[in-house]
């Protein structure tokens, strides 16, 4: 059971920290989610998890671009 909820954790930090800074490159956004998920001592590793929450991020990269335009969009 825990590692169930720690996959949904994995893949919504991964998928918000996308969402939370769409034109920013994992490179800089890494350490945040990093100290996000460190934060609770009871979980994993986060060597343990890296994988799992970058590619939740990478799979809002074809997202991203969409929901700009469509900001942009609502904007004019």
């Amino acid at each position: 059971m825990k590692h169930d909820s720690d996959s949904t954790l994995m893949i919504s930090l991964g998928r918000n920290g996308r969402a939370s800074y769409p034109d920013r490159p994992w490179e800089e956004i890494e350490p945040v989610l990093r100290r996000m998920w460190e934060f609770d001592g009871r979980l994993r590793a986060w060597h343990d998890v890296r994988a799992t929450v970058l590619a939740a991020w990478r799979a809002g990269e074809d997202a991203a671009p969409q929901r700009r335009r469509s900001m942009e969009h609502r904007a004019a």
